[in-house]
C-alpha cells in the first residue's frame, strides 16, 4: 500500500486533490484516496447520517512514465447498473471521480528526441510542467503559448510541480542506474548511456545501504 506521505501531492482547490507519479498506481492509491477525501467531511460537511451534505471530490493523479505509446486521460468513477426491476433511486454516483493523465515517456524533448506537441492543450501544458526545463523557461512557455497570466499563487504552484518532477526523475535515474549495476553492467558502460558520476555514487551508495 502507498503511503499517503510519501506520495506528492497538493491541494488545488476545495474537493480537488492532485497527486504527482512516475507511474500509473491506480491500482494501489486512487480508491484509498477519493475514500478519504470523502471520509474527511464527516464532522465538517456533513453530520450523523445527513449525506445529502457531501461535497463532490476530484482526485487526480498525473503519471509520467506510462506504458501507453500516447498521453491519455481517463475518468474513473462510481457507474450504476439495475439487474432487475424498474425502480431507480437518485444515487449521487457523482460524488466520487478518479481522473488519471498519462504522460507519454518520452515527452522530454530536453532527451534529444523530436516530440510532436500533444493536440490535447491540458496535456501540452503538463508534458511542459514535467520537462527538464528550468521553471523560468517553462514559465515563459505557458505565458507566450498558452495565455496563462502568471500570478504570485501560480508562479508558487508551478514551482512546487517543477520541484516534484525532478525529484521523481531524479529518482528513476538513480533506480536505473541501481538495476544496471546489479546486472553487472560496468561503471564506464553506464556512464557512456548520459548518466553522471553523481548519479552513479548515488546509486552506488543506494544499494550498499540497502545490502
Amino acid at each position: 500500500m502507498v503511503d499517503e506521505s510519501e506520495v506528492p501531492h497538493f491541494t488545488l482547490d476545495e474537493g480537488y486533490m492532485v497527486f504527482i507519479m512516475q507511474t500509473d498506481i491506480f491500482g494501489h492509491g486512487l480508491p484509498i484516496y477519493t475514500a478519504r477525501m470523502i471520509s474527511a467531511q464527516k464532522q465538517t460537511e456533513f453530520f450523523h447520517s445527513d449525506f445529502d451534505n457531501l461535497k463532490k471530490v476530484r482526485s487526480i493523479w498525473i503519471c509520467m512514465d506510462s506504458e501507453e505509446t500516447e498521453d491519455s486521460i481517463e475518468e474513473i468513477g462510481f457507474d450504476r447498473k439495475t439487474v432487475f426491476g424498474n425502480k431507480r433511486n437518485s444515487y449521487h454516483t457523482d460524488l466520487m471521480k478518479g481522473i488519471i493523465v498519462n504522460i507519454r515517456s518520452g515527452a522530454d524533448s530536453s532527451s534529444g528526441k523530436a516530440v510532436k506537441k500533444f493536440q490535447n492543450v491540458l496535456i501540452a501544458m503538463l508534458e511542459e510542467l514535467v520537462s527538464r526545463k528550468d521553471a523560468s523557461e517553462k514559465k515563459r512557455i505557458l505565458a507566450d503559448e498558452y495565455g496563462m497570466t502568471m500570478t504570485v499563487e501560480l508562479e508558487r504552484r508551478i514551482q512546487i510541480m517543477c520541484n516534484w518532477s525532478e525529484s521523481i526523475i531524479e529518482r528513476e535515474r538513480i533506480d536505473a542506474i541501481g538495476r544496471m549495476i546489479r546486472a553487472n553492467i560496468t561503471r564506464e558502460q553506464i556512464l557512456s548511456m548520459g548518466y553522471t558520476e553523481a548519479e552513479y555514487e548515488k546509486a552506488e551508495s543506494a544499494l550498499y545501504a540497502n545490502a
